[in-house]
């Protein structure tokens, strides 16, 4: 009776870590986390000054009490010029959101300039990451922060990913 008791107890507990890991689809239509997210995300200086432009994706993970923790950079190269912190940053002074969000995501944030040289175009970052970097994790909608400068010269991108990078 026991071991009955004991593997049943077992199982609901696996049951409930496992939902916990993958976080709902709802919290990329979360007026204050997208709102508030898009408004204090702001380009970084260094790298608007330098034209450089690049994506980064943030991993992160909302708890019961609709706390963000856990917070790191999914790239697997260091991209520099303040994006790394712009994002993380920003995540951490977030107010505590619906508890219902509770589990594990990736945020694709886009950092594009704008190149008035050629009919204002919009110049983004190419290709994304393999989906081995997200594994347990909702991947969200990409949230794009616009730039006002024109790059120095055209194609400079930050690791870029033409294709997908697998490990």
């Amino acid at each position: 009776m026991r071991s009955l008791l004991f593997f049943l107890s077992s199982f609901l507990f696996s049951i409930h870590v496992s939902s916990a890991q993958v976080g709902s689809p709802e919290l990329g239509k979360d007026p204050v986390f997208v709102a508030v997210l898009s408004r204090r995300i702001m380009y970084p200086a260094d790298a608007e000054r330098s034209g450089v432009y690049a994506k980064i994706y943030a991993g992160f993970r909302i708890d019961k009490r609709g706390h963000i923790q856990d917070i790191n950079i999914l790239n697997p190269t260091k991209i520099g010029y303040g994006f790394e912190r712009a994002v993380t940053n920003k995540l951490k002074s977030l107010p505590p959101l619906n508890p219902n969000y509770e589990g594990n995501y990736a945020l694709p944030v886009t950092f594009a300039l704008v190149d008035y040289t050629d009919r204002a175009n919009v110049i983004s970052p190419s290709g994304h990451l393999s989906n081995t970097y997200f594994k347990d994790r909702l991947l969200l909608s990409e949230l794009k922060v616009i730039g006002s400068k024109t790059p120095i010269q055209k194609g400079n991108e930050l690791a870029p990913y033409g294709r997908s990078v697998d490990h």
